[in-house]
């Protein structure tokens, strides 16, 4: 397997409902999926009451799709967050999980949750990951992204690592000029309540409020060497969310890749998968990479002093 395809895809409260309008868009989201030829995929919105249940619904959706989710002991990849959101992996079935890799990150370490699991592809061995970020409280989600940094880098010496999220947030990575990836999608917007989770604001000598996106989380993903793959291999801007009915925020890219160092030089392609079907399954649409197992393990050169090393 020269190259791996590893996807992120926000399923958008799955398996919440039984009505048959929601048993339906769950059958898109299992197209979508199959659609995507991922080898492995990082999901959120998994919606259950607990654990137990959460991990009975990540497979039936790995079955649904062809995958598998399980390791050791027949135990689903899935881990728990508030709220009823959890998140999970499923990955093709000849993949070979490192034994004893996975790790579960809950509500006692995020808002949501991190699941991260370790397979030996080609010889090599590559940390995936899956994560949602907190929809509110920006400090919050500044600070919870520094453990997302951790889980991905330390200790020294650990494998190369991919993490699917919705990270909730506007980035913050540099072009090679120095510029934003991300445009300001609330630059030259009204002011309304909801935005004081995404903005920093303040007033001016008038009294008048103005008010910018929050680039702190993403700060500390950038500075803290998890670098976004689009930005990398410097992609056109495509949002993943603004698309479905109730949308207050507008276009957006707030689902992404991140790579460590080591895992940056195997980069290939990155794909935003804007199909109708995409559209009508879910309020995110999913982001694909695809990587090269041979280039992995080689720290990233800081060629462009905008990306660090």
């Amino acid at each position: 397997m020269a190259q791996v395809r590893f996807a992120t895809y926000n399923t958008l409260d799955l398996l919440a409902s039984d009505s048959p309008d929601e048993r339906e868009r769950y059958g898109r989201v299992v197209e979508v999926i199959r659609g995507l030829d991922a080898d492995v995929v990082a999901v959120q919105e998994i919606i259950a009451p607990d654990v137990e249940v959460a991990a009975s619904r990540l497979r039936t959706l790995a079955d649904d799709a062809g995958m598998e989710c399980t390791y050791g002991p027949d135990r689903p990849a899935i881990a728990a967050g508030r709220q009823r959101f959890h998140v999970g992996l499923i990955w093709r079935e000849e993949l070979s999980v490192v034994p004893g890799s996975f790790r579960t990150y809950g509500a006692a370490d995020f808002w949501h949750a991190l699941a991260k699991i370790t397979f030996e592809i080609d010889g090599r061995a590559v940390q995936h990951a899956s994560h949602h970020a907190t929809p509110f409280g920006r400090h919050m989600r500044a600070d919870q992204m520094e453990p997302v940094v951790a889980v991905m880098t330390r200790p020294e010496g650990s494998p190369p690592g991919l993490v699917g999220a919705d990270w909730n947030c506007v980035g913050a990575d540099r072009r090679m000029d120095g510029s934003y990836y991300d445009p300001d999608p609330y630059a030259g917007s009204d002011w309304y309540a909801d935005l004081i989770c995404q903005t920093v604001w303040g007033y001016d000598e008038q009294g008048r409020r103005w008010h910018r996106a929050d680039r702190e989380p993403g700060e500390v993903l950038y500075a803290g060497g998890l670098a976004d793959a689009a930005v990398l291999l410097d992609r056109p801007w495509e949002a993943t969310v603004g698309h479905w009915a109730g949308n207050t925020f507008g276009a957006r890219r707030i689902d992404a890749i991140r790579v460590t160092a080591e895992g940056a030089p195997a980069l290939r392609a990155v794909e935003v998968t804007r199909t109708d079907l995409a559209i009508s399954a879910s309020d995110h649409v999913p982001v694909t990479v695809t990587y090269e197992t041979a280039a992995l393990g080689a720290r990233a050169r800081r060629s462009n002093p905008q990306i660090p090393s």
